[in-house]
């Protein structure tokens, strides 16, 4: 129950992360409808599952430096997967590449927010998100190449499955319509 519990905080944070990170590179618009949950593409369901491997693994990191047992946090995703160390270790390498790269594109795309809006920027916008599906696509090439086909379609399945939107987050409740 507790590793759940942290689980579900660190998920919520890695959400809330990328949900402010990627306001920039979309177009917001306004809407008095609530919104809708859309399923994320299976790049984009790579993209966050890699990570919150990496969360993971520094904060199981962190827990360890402090004296704590972190080691838990770090096998979490990989027992509920069931895949051996083995089986898991090219998952976690293509993670701690993704988290490099996508700080880096984060780290550009923070130097933007003081520019004014402008075609210059909108083309700087375009080629740091087209860096970023670049750096998803490479590593999902490199999972599908590590990865047994069976092993491929039980981490895409528990992917699917482990960031389904919830129907029951969009709809109000009949205090809210009073």
């Amino acid at each position: 129950m507790y590793t759940n519990r942290i689980t579900g905080i660190l998920l919520s944070a890695l959400l809330l992360f990328f949900g402010r990170g990627s306001q920039a590179f979309a177009q917001q618009t306004q809407s008095s409808q609530a919104p809708q949950l859309q399923p994320l593409s299976l790049p984009h369901l790579y993209w966050h599952f890699l990570i919150y491997v990496s969360v993971l693994d520094k904060k199981a990191d962190q827990f360890a430096a402090q004296g704590e047992g972190g080691e838990w946090l770090r096998s979490d995703l990989q027992s509920r997967l069931q895949f051996s160390d083995a089986d898991f270790a090219p998952i976690r390498a293509s993670s701690q590449r993704l988290a490099s790269q996508m700080a880096a594109l984060n780290e550009q795309l923070n130097s933007l927010k003081s520019v004014p809006p402008s075609a210059s920027k909108a083309a700087q916008i375009k080629a740091l998100v087209n860096q970023r599906e670049s750096a998803i696509n490479n590593e999902i090439a490199a999972l599908t190449h590590a990865l047994s086909p069976q092993k491929r379609a039980a981490l895409e399945a528990f992917m699917t499955q482990f960031f389904a939107p919830k129907r029951s987050a969009t709809q109000p409740s009949a205090a809210t319509n009073n």
